[in-house]
């Protein structure tokens, strides 16, 4: 093995066993909130191998477990994403892939499994107190296939919880790059037109299968990966721009029987009767409007309509599942994830209960997902997700110091305005414990918060993953599999002038490190 981590971990390796991170944690004296509504004021969490082994106030930490005293906080299960975007990559020029549809806006065979995992989005997540998601692409009518993840580090083999969640759709005109359709109207048609396809698609491949004899019809990836949605069997995502869109899907999922799944629009208070009759479960945003601006004396742009949206938009969850609409939140649509907190403490001030706001980040995303038995409470068997708060988590100024993911401590650290510029080219050595000191060069480009870069030892670079810039702190992870250690490699630097020291930990354990800048992006220019 090469580069700086092969021999840390060497180094670690030879150490005796108990050097290595612990797979057995005991969170002690901490409030449990072990689903919505039940509360344990005083207990203990248990996780092992990456799963809750106990969970109550009678609980006593085992006896190899390590201890995290935790008294005055509060331990909620992880929250639950059930609808984050991911741009892929442009395809090329030219026609359609062979045995696609003929339109490049209907690609549901499109996988996002591979573009799945970001180091900086997860990391996002994380901030506001995910520990799960479903990544959906983005772009065009029918998108593709979306895949149900963990949001910890590394691969996405790592995370991976269930791929073909669902299929998602958009009739956001935006998204359309010219040609056909160029109207509402035609995507509608061709909306209705591809399910069709795909019904006759899924008889003509049964007739032929009983009956080899006549002629086999033409294969198309786009029309059976359209089979579960046609037939009812499978979730049909939409994204609804206005009330008018939300009944127009309404009537789509009623003609074609479908199992549609709509993204809200915030507006659904409005027209709430129709809504309600429709019968749809809602993934609904809470990026509600911000304050309009006091008109000048000869302004008159902000209307009534504008306020009145501004002053009711909060109450909009609260009155979704007061009528019995089926309802998990999202943090989609807003600047930054973390802004869901003050967003539903503004919704929980207009009628939402903090119960109501908790399940709909939790047991209801994760029943729909199809995950219940895994996910949205803190009980015995789940996965050892978790979200730690000093407080209440659904405030203002929610304070969320970790969150926990199949096991893994993420330390959720303040983001503070930066202070410094750590671009150029740094010389450290990582000091891994029995002695060893290891060089390694780091190289950062780019202006603060965030940071591109690479490290590089003995003739191996990596690309960063993520480089973040807090007060004088910079933070940077990476894949280690380049260095021979599959798994990420993360530390943080504090930074004064030219000096750097911090520490790290890599998936054999923990080390620190320490050097100089030699050169500057000046320099190098």
């Amino acid at each position: 093995m090469k580069g700086w981590i092969a021999a840390a971990a060497l180094a670690v390796c030879a150490a005796p066993a108990a050097a290595g991170p612990p797979q057995v944690h005991a969170l002690t004296g901490v409030r449990i909130v072990t689903a919505p509504g039940q509360v344990v004021e005083s207990g203990t969490v248990v996780l092992r191998d990456g799963v809750i082994e106990a969970a109550g106030a009678a609980v006593e930490p085992p006896a190899d477990a390590r201890l995290w005293d935790r008294e005055g906080l509060t331990v909620y299960a992880g929250l639950i994403e059930p609808y984050s975007v991911r741009a892929l990559p442009e395809a090329g020029d030219g026609e359609p892939p062979q045995a696609g549809h003929p339109s490049a806006l209907v690609r549901p065979e499109t996988d996002v499994t591979a573009w799945a995992a970001k180091a900086d989005s997860f990391r996002k997540l994380r901030e506001a107190g995910f520990t799960t998601a479903v990544v959906a692409p983005a772009g065009g009518l029918f998108r593709g296939r979306g895949v149900l993840m963990n949001l910890g580090d590394g691969p996405a083999g790592d995370n991976l919880l269930r791929r073909d969640v669902a299929q998602y759709a958009s009739f956001d005109s935006a998204a359309f790059q010219g040609g056909y359709p160029s109207s509402l109207m035609g995507a509608v048609a061709l909306f209705r037109q591809a399910l069709l396809d795909a019904a006759w698609y899924q008889t003509a491949q049964a007739a032929w299968s009983a009956n080899p004899a006549q002629p086999r019809p033409a294969q198309s990836t786009a029309l059976a990966a359209l089979a579960g949605v046609a037939a009812g069997r499978q979730p049909l995502v939409i994204e609804s721009g206005d009330l008018l869109g939300s009944l127009r899907i309404a009537g789509l999922a009623n003609e074609l029987s479908l199992d549609v799944w709509l993204v809200g629009n915030g507006e659904e208070y409005q027209t709430l009767e129709p809504i309600a009759a429709a019968g749809l479960p809602h993934l609904l945003p809470v990026a509600f409007p911000k304050e309009p601006k006091a008109p000048e004396p000869d302004d008159l742009q902000t209307g009534l309509s504008e306020l009145r949206h501004w002053d009711e938009a909060p109450a909009n969850p609260a009155r979704l599942i007061g009528a019995g609409v089926r309802v998990a939140l999202t943090a989609h649509g807003l600047p930054e994830p973390k802004q869901l907190h003050p967003n539903l403490a503004r919704a929980i001030e207009a009628g939402l209960t903090a119960e109501q706001a908790l399940a709909a980040l939790t047991t209801v995303p994760a029943a729909m997902l199809g995950i219940a038995d895994r996910a949205g409470t803190v009980e015995p068997g789940k996965m050892a997700n978790l979200v730690v708060v000093d407080g209440e988590l659904f405030t203002k100024d929610a304070k969320l110091r970790e969150v926990w993911i199949d096991g893994r401590r993420f330390e959720l650290k303040e983001s503070k305005p930066p202070e410094v510029e750590p671009a150029g080219t740094w010389e450290l050595v990582v000091e891994a414990g029995e002695g060893q000191r290891i060089p390694i060069t780091l190289t950062l480009a780019g202006a603060a918060p965030s940071l591109t870069g690479s490290v590089s030892a003995q003739g191996q670079v990596i690309e960063l993953a993520s480089a973040e810039v807090s007060g004088a702190e910079v933070e940077v992870s990476f894949d280690g599999a380049g260095f021979g250690m599959p798994g990420t490699i993360s530390f943080t630097l504090e930074i004064a002038g030219d000096t750097a020291e911090g520490s790290g930990m890599s998936p054999s354990g923990p080390f620190t490190l320490s050097g100089t800048r030699t050169a500057t992006p000046e320099d190098a220019s």
